[in-house]
């Protein structure tokens, strides 16, 4: 069975975007050749994954800069199939590639049939409200934060206070270059 797994970039204080979803916390990713960079521990992660699942405001941001992008991930994310969760949204293109397909309800429930497909893993990047949406439910098997070294002392919070408990156990700690930390967590 594939797994779903959530990918987020954090601060240290637990924020996930700015007040206005900004996300300049981040560091340069795809800025740095070495093996110890976040850049090559994403290429690596890419060869795992030909799905990926993103709300309405990710999309938006994600098919802005990824269709044209010279990046070193861009043609294997551009290459993923594509699934969008909106209730609003009619189309969703991406650049010269297949267009993404919406999903307007039950979240859980199309993300389980998905599961229970042929291929590789299933990536939600980014995501917060679908992300959050899930937290109560089973769906999620890996949680992979990066850790960036930075406080933004407020914003959006990747935990909300109706989350339940989730018991993790780590799966891998890896330091990068750039002071960011890969926690990986599963089920």
């Amino acid at each position: 069975m594939r797994r779903v797994i959530v990918q987020e970039w954090v601060t240290i204080d637990g924020f996930a975007a700015g007040e206005n979803d900004e996300l300049d916390f981040m560091p340069a990713q795809f800025s740095s050749k070495s093996k110890n960079s976040v850049e090559h521990n994403q290429l690596e992660f890419m060869q795992t994954i030909d799905t990926m699942l993103l709300g309405l405001k990710t999309y938006q941001m994600f098919e802005a800069y990824w269709p044209p992008s010279k990046d070193s991930i861009a043609d294997g994310l551009n290459a993923l199939t594509k699934y969008v969760f909106s209730e609003t949204l009619e189309q969703a293109p991406w650049g010269d590639s297949e267009e993404a397909t919406i999903i307007k309800t039950d979240a859980e429930k199309r993300i389980a049939k998905l599961k229970e497909g042929a291929g590789k893993d299933i990536v939600i990047w980014g995501s917060l409200s679908l992300v959050q949406s899930l937290f109560n439910s089973d769906i999620i098997d890996e949680y992979q934060f990066f850790l960036c070294p930075s406080v933004l002392g407020k914003g959006r919070k990747l935990f909300t206070s109706d989350s339940r408990i989730l018991n993790l156990h780590l799966l891998e700690s890896k330091t990068f270059e750039d002071g960011c930390i890969l926690l990986r967590y599963g089920r």
